[in-house]
């Protein structure tokens, strides 16, 4: 397989001796981490928890304004995030009417590992995040997804098992799966053997 399309705009500040697909495959892992170890969690999802965490209390009507995302679709990802444990919810001290939301226990520790890529910018990251997704197009990419594309970033000719044993432990045939509609959707394609 190799790649079609690579975040080449994407750049992690980091200098350090890794590769650019290497840096990015860590980051990913840490947001893996925080979402509570779940590949097939959204990308939006991780823009989601990274607005969180830059604006600690924020409320889901600050959000919307500021990602543009709709009510319905907020209140799934708010939901899962809360039953993941990624975040915490409190009535506001000034309206009990009002939640606000912060980023909390093992989410805040692994996604500051993931912020630290980024010189704690969470901007930065949420760049990198939307740069990613928009790769994808109609899809909607999952963490999973985007650890398949930074791998065949440094190995663009690897075999698919080379692939999957560098993915999560989960089913192989989630992760065999993800490979095929990657595939499908043209943002990889089969190596002519």
């Amino acid at each position: 397989m190799s790649m079609q399309q690579v975040a080449t705009n994407s750049i992690l500040p980091r200098d350090i001796t890794m590769s650019k697909a290497e840096k990015i495959g860590i980051v990913i892992d840490h947001l893996v981490d925080a979402l509570g170890s779940e590949p097939g969690c959204t990308m939006r999802r991780a823009v989601v928890l990274t607005d969180i965490d830059e604006y600690p209390g924020t409320t889901q009507a600050e959000i919307m304004k500021r990602l543009e995302i709709d009510k319905s679709t907020l209140n799934r990802d708010i939901e899962w995030l809360y039953d993941y444990g990624c975040i915490m919810r409190r009535a506001s001290p000034t309206d009990a009417r009002v939640q606000e939301i912060t980023i909390c226990g093992y989410a805040k520790k692994n996604f500051d590992f993931a912020l630290f890529y980024f010189d704690y910018d969470h901007k930065s990251l949420k760049n990198f995040l939307i740069r990613f997704i928009h790769i994808f197009d109609k899809q909607k990419p999952t963490l999973r997804d985007a650890k398949i594309v930074s791998f065949l970033g440094d190995k663009p000719s690897a075999k698919k098992q080379e692939i999957l044993d560098h993915l999560y432990d989960g089913p192989s045939t989630t992760d065999n799966r993800a490979i095929n509609n990657l595939v499908d959707f043209g943002i990889v394609k089969k190596r002519d053997e």
